[in-house]
């Protein structure tokens, strides 16, 4: 094996030995407390005390019952949770887990390089391995994107815009003229499909994310608009910078709002798997592509109680197993009747062992659909996680053509690229059926799905989602 490919395995290595250690935020801790449990301000303050806390910071409406407190400097996470854990009142207290989009997410103008020593099926020889880390030379001879995306992608702007009005509907539809660089949407079925639904305004699909380009002119018009914003919050909510403008600074949330519900038949660019939709941008990603379990939870709650019914959550991380509080916030939404879809994971690991495995795509919650990443010829892509018990389906995520912030496009790979895929298609699927809850559309699009010899052994369907045939099903 040449120097170039030991470089290489030493960066996969490094990369997936350092995502299996749950990384957490220091002096932070999540603490739920038993229902009914008596909190005087005696008792708590005591508890308090014994933890270390320097200051502690309430929780209201779906996350009362919760804290986040803050610890003194000299105060480890490890022993707050202990002695939190000592108190009857305390149901389990966990750390502030650091979320992230994986750091294994490419974006290129051509396919998937090929790599000294690996076997990638269908790579391009022409293709640059992306630099691990923005900024960094790493591997050497890597292609620095400095996090800008490929394609016609300009940077995105320095200050968050405004929101601007919702342009028009084009009538009658008009075709986009580059759909045919996305072969996701028809790989998916939805060009047939849109024969029969082109999708509604009335659906409101939460992309839990880095935020949205809303003002880009193929997402404006499917851009959800709050009928009673509170704070400003009109296209959804920024819990990085804790306001009402969920600009993305990153590309990955708009990349995948594309996939999902990027404007159909305008005449412009591509088109989702929703010609017509309601994005809710949410933002709980930085820039820097990492949040916070904390914020997390807020997001998908805010998502909730405003009325989305499908969530796309392209992010996770290995070893985060006893997040129990981002598991009881996806609890939260199926019990109002809301699907969770999330990113498997760019591990190239089984989602099946705990102990590698992708949360929360690797949870058993009911209204979960796990997704693995595919490409243009149903080929499991070499980076995607899988797991015969807990990744339902696949769905395209290599070389993905979609938006990118600024008004532009770009291609990027990634689990993160084969969620909103299904997203979508739970989206097209279930404003076609309104009646129905999160189990019949999870149900369909499982039971429909095509079957793939690469998936066979590797998901729970052992197929890739097809929109086209899950419309037709009863």
């Amino acid at each position: 094996m040449n120097y170039s490919a030991k470089i290489l395995l030493l960066a996969f290595a490094f990369t997936a030995s350092a995502a299996n250690a749950a990384e957490y935020k220091a002096g932070e801790v999540i603490v739920k407390y038993k229902d009914g449990a008596l909190r005087t301000r005696t008792v708590m303050s005591a508890l308090y005390d014994a933890a270390g806390a320097e200051r502690v910071k309430h929780y209201k409406g779906s996350m009362k019952g919760y804290e986040r407190i803050l610890l003194s400097d000299s105060v480890k996470v490890e022993d707050a949770i202990a002695e939190l854990e000592r108190s009857p009142l305390v149901e389990y207290a966990q750390p502030n887990y650091i979320i992230r989009i994986s750091p294994q997410e490419m974006r290129a103008t051509a396919g998937i390089p090929c790599i000294p020593g690996f076997d990638i099926p269908g790579c391009d020889p022409n293709a640059k391995f992306p630099c691990l880390i923005p900024g960094l030379p790493f591997p050497p001879g890597c292609e620095d994107g400095g996090g800008g995306g490929g394609g016609d992608n300009p940077q995105p702007p320095t200050t968050r815009p405004d929101l601007q009005p919702a342009p028009a509907e084009i009538i009658p539809p008009v075709a986009d003229p580059d759909l045919a660089k996305a072969y996701g949407i028809e790989k998916v079925g939805a060009t047939q499909a849109w024969a029969t639904h082109r999708g509604s305004k009335s659906m409101v699909v939460a992309v839990i994310d880095t935020g949205i380009d809303y003002n880009h002119e193929e997402l404006s018009f499917n851009v959800w608009r709050n009928p009673n914003p509170t704070q400003n919050d009109v296209a959804g909510f920024d819990f990085v910078h804790n306001d009402g403008l969920p600009y993305d600074d990153q590309g990955h949330g708009t990349h995948c709002s594309g996939s999902i519900g990027a404007v159909g038949g305008n005449g412009k660019g591509i088109s989702g798997v929703n010609q017509q939709v309601s994005i809710m941008g949410i933002k709980f990603l930085s820039a820097e592509g990492s949040g916070t379990t904390a914020d997390a939870i807020k997001a998908i709650d805010y998502a909730v109680e405003h009325g989305a019914k499908v969530l796309s959550n392209s992010w996770g991380g290995p070893g985060e197993d006893g997040n129990k509080a981002l598991y009881d916030s996806i609890e939260r939404a199926k019990a109002k009747d809301v699907l969770f879809i999330a990113a498997a994971g760019n591990d190239g690991k089984d989602n099946d062992n705990a102990s590698q495995a992708s949360y929360p795509a690797a949870f058993d919650n009911d209204n979960l659909i796990a997704v693995a990443a595919t490409d243009n010829k149903d080929a499991m892509a070499f980076f995607s996680n899988y797991g015969k018990k807990t990744t339902h389906v696949g769905a395209p995520g290599v070389n993905v053509y979609s938006l990118a912030p600024g008004g532009g496009f770009a291609s990027m790979s990634g689990t993160s690229m084969a969620c909103p895929h299904v997203a979508g298609a739970a989206a097209l699927l279930w404003s076609k059926n309104p009646t129905w809850n999160y189990k019949k559309v999870k149900e369909t699009l499982m039971n429909t799905a095509d079957q793939v010899p690469s998936l066979a052994g590797k998901t729970v369907t052992g197929g890739r989602i097809n929109v086209f045939k899950a419309l037709q099903a009863n």
